[in-house]
C-alpha cells in the first residue's frame, strides 16, 4: 500500500458519502476523546466536550471527516488507530487491484461495504481509488434495490389502503344518506319555527315602534315642562333681585328715621315720646319682617337647574409601532466595537444581549473545557448583568441528545440548540422574537450571524469586545 499520510483527493471523497466512512469517523470520534484540549484541531473544540453519542449525530460526522481533510496531524493519528484494527488490516493484506470488483462485491454480501470502502479512503494502497469507485456504484445500487423494494411494500400498502378507504367512503355514503335525510327533516322544522319566529319578531317590532313613540311623546312634555320651569326660575329670579333692591332701600330709609327719631326725642313731650317709641318699634319690627323676607326669598329662589350629565368621550391616541428596531443608545465618539461602547449600549433602558456561547468562551478561555467555558461565561455574564442591570440570553450548541429547556441564573438566561441545530439560527431567532422597541445587541464574531442579526436591526459587536469588557485585564 502506498503512504497513508499523502494528501487527500478531494474528487473522490465528495463521491464517497459519510455512511460508507461511517466505521473510520467513530474512531476519529474515539481519538478526538482522548486528545488534550491543547492537541484538538481548531474546528473540533466545540466537540471535544461531547460524549461519544454527540460526536455521532448531528453535524458532528461532517465536522470530524472535514478535520480529517484538512489536519494532517489529526489525519495521521486517526489512520494510524484506524489501520491498526485487526478487520481493517484482512482487508488490506486481501487488497489487489485485480480483486476489486469481487471484494467490493463480498463486502456488499457480508454487509462489510463501509468497512471496505474506510480501509481503502484512510489507507489509500495502490488503485484505492478504483476500489473507492466500485464500492460507490455498489452502494448505490443497493440503495436502488431497496428503494425498489420499499416501493414495492409502500404499493401493496397503499392498495390496502385504498381498499380500505373505499369501504370507509362506502360506509361513510350511507351514514351521510341518513343523516342528510335526518337534517331535511330538522331544516323543515326548522323553516316552520323560523316563520313562526319572525310573525312574532313583527309583532314584537311593532309594539316597540308604539312604546318609542309614546316615549318620544313623553319626552317632548318633558322638554316642554323643563323650559316652562327654567322660565319661572328665570322671573322668580327677577322678582327675587327687585324685592332685595327694594329690601335694601327700606333699611336704608329705616335707619334715617331711626336717627331722626333718636335726634328728636329731646325735643318731645312724654305723649309724644311713648309714640315716638311705638313708631320705632314698628320700625324695628318692620326690619325683622324684611330679613325674614330675605332668607325666605334666598330658600325659595332660584336653584340650579337640571344637571345633564354628557359623558365625555375619550380619544385615545395610539402610538404607533415603529418600522425599525430602537438601537442602542451610544454617546458622541464612542466606538460600538470596544468595551466603552460595549457597556454604554447595555446601560440603554430595556436592553437585551443576545451572546454567541462557544464563539465568545473560545477566545476567552481557549485552554478550557466546553463545559468549563460555560460555567465561566455564565458567570462572568451574571456580574455583568447585575452591574449594568440589562438581560442577557447565553446561546450554546446542543450536544445532539434532543432540545433542552433553558436555564436561568441570577438573571441570565441560557439556551442550547436543538438536535441538528446550530446555535447560530438560535442567536438569530432570538432576535427575531424581540418587539422593534427592544434594544437588542448581539456578541458574535460569526460572519453568518452578523449579517443576519444586523437584518433584523441589532446593534452587533465581536466576541473580542465583550471579552475585554467582561475580562478587563485579559
Amino acid at each position: 500500500m502506498t503512504g497513508h499520510l499523502a494528501d487527500v483527493d478531494l474528487g473522490v471523497d465528495v463521491a464517497v458519502c459519510d455512511p460508507m466512512l461511517w466505521p473510520l469517523i467513530e474512531v476519529a470520534a474515539e481519538v478526538l476523546k482522548e486528545l488534550d484540549i491543547g492537541d484538538v484541531p481548531s474546528s473540533l473544540r466545540p466537540l471535544h466536550g461531547f460524549d461519544r453519542r454527540g460526536m455521532l449525530a448531528g453535524p458532528a460526522p461532517r465536522q470530524l471527516r472535514r478535520a480529517l481533510l484538512t489536519d494532517r496531524t489529526f489525519r495521521e493519528r486517526v489512520v494510524e488507530r484506524f489501520v491498526a484494527r485487526p478487520e481493517v488490516g484482512v482487508v488490506l493484506a486481501a487488497w489487489t487491484l485485480a480483486n476489486a470488483a469481487p471484494m467490493a462485491a463480498a463486502a456488499v454480501e457480508c454487509g462489510d461495504l463501509a468497512l471496505y470502502t474506510s480501509a481503502l479512503w484512510a489507507a489509500r494502497p495502490e488503485g484505492y481509488a478504483f476500489g473507492l469507485g466500485i464500492a460507490t456504484v455498489l452502494d448505490a445500487q443497493r440503495r436502488d434495490r431497496q428503494r425498489e423494494a420499499d416501493a414495492g411494500k409502500s404499493a401493496a400498502q397503499e392498495l390496502a389502503a385504498l381498499t380500505e378507504a373505499c369501504r370507509r367512503a362506502e360506509t361513510a355514503r350511507i351514514e351521510s344518506d341518513t343523516a342528510l335525510a335526518r337534517v331535511e327533516q330538522e331544516l323543515v322544522r326548522e323553516r316552520s319555527a323560523r316563520r313562526t319566529r319572525e310573525d312574532d319578531a313583527i309583532e314584537a317590532a311593532g309594539a316597540a315602534q308604539a312604546q318609542v313613540d309614546a316615549l318620544r311623546t313623553e319626552l317632548d312634555q318633558a322638554r316642554a315642562e323643563v323650559a316652562e320651569q327654567q322660565s319661572r326660575v328665570a322671573r322668580a329670579s327677577q322678582r327675587a333681585h327687585v324685592l332685595e333692591d327694594d329690601l335694601r332701600r327700606e333699611r336704608a330709609d329705616s335707619r334715617v328715621l331711626q336717627a331722626r327719631a333718636e335726634n328728636a326725642e329731646s325735643r318731645l313731650s312724654q305723649r309724644d315720646e311713648h309714640a315716638l317709641g311705638d313708631a320705632v318699634a314698628v320700625a324695628r319690627q318692620l326690619t325683622v319682617s324684611l330679613d325674614a323676607l330675605q332668607r325666605r326669598i334666598r330658600e325659595d329662589g332660584p336653584g340650579e337647574g337640571p344637571i345633564v350629565e354628557i359623558p365625555a368621550g375619550r380619544n385615545r391616541v395610539r402610538t404607533p409601532a415603529p418600522t425599525r428596531r430602537t438601537h442602542p443608545r451610544l454617546p458622541p465618539g464612542v466606538v460600538a466595537n470596544s468595551p466603552a461602547g460595549v457597556e454604554a449600549m447595555l446601560a440603554t433602558p430595556d436592553v437585551v444581549l443576545i451572546v454567541d456561547g462557544y464563539n465568545v468562551a473560545h477566545r476567552a478561555w481557549p485552554e478550557s473545557t466546553a463545559g468549563d467555558q460555560r460555567e465561566r461565561l455564565g458567570i462572568a455574564a451574571t456580574a455583568l448583568c447585575r452591574r449594568l442591570g440589562c438581560e442577557v440570553v447565553l446561546v450554546f450548541d446542543g450536544n445532539g441528545s434532543g432540545p433542552r429547556p433553558s436555564l436561568r441564573r441570577g438573571g441570565v438566561r441560557v439556551l442550547f440548540s436543538e438536535a441538528g441545530e446550530e446555535a447560530d439560527e438560535v442567536v438569530v431567532r432570538e432576535v427575531e422574537a424581540r418587539p422593534r422597541r427592544i434594544p437588542v445587541v448581539v456578541a458574535s464574531s460569526d460572519a453568518w450571524v452578523t449579517e443576519h442579526a444586523r437584518d433584523q436591526g441589532a446593534a452587533v459587536v465581536g466576541a473580542d469586545a465583550l471579552v475585554r469588557a467582561i475580562r478587563p485585564n485579559r
